[in-house]
């Protein structure tokens, strides 16, 4: 996978923070602009990387959770 298209990771945002919900972690509600821009940070950052040998899925989960940990103060949280 050398481009990632926006549209692309923005789902896969959506169905990893779903997940991590049903796992019952901490997820800050996100709105339709800040799900894109996290989207268009994390290709950036996985382009800036180019392991493109890495495991897709595992990258976005533990960047998300970076991202909530790290920049908790973007971010509104429910509990």
């Amino acid at each position: 996978m050398s481009t990632l298209k926006l549209d692309y990771v923005v789902q896969e945002v959506l169905d990893t923070v779903g997940l991590m919900q049903l796992n019952s972690e901490n997820i800050p509600e996100l709105s339709d602009t800040q799900i894109e821009l996290i989207a268009e940070d994390f290709i950036f950052n996985w382009t800036e990387v180019g392991d493109y040998e890495a495991d897709f899925s595992r990258t976005l989960l533990e960047y998300l959770r970076d991202e909530f940990k790290i920049n908790k103060v973007k971010y509104q949280f429910n509990g």
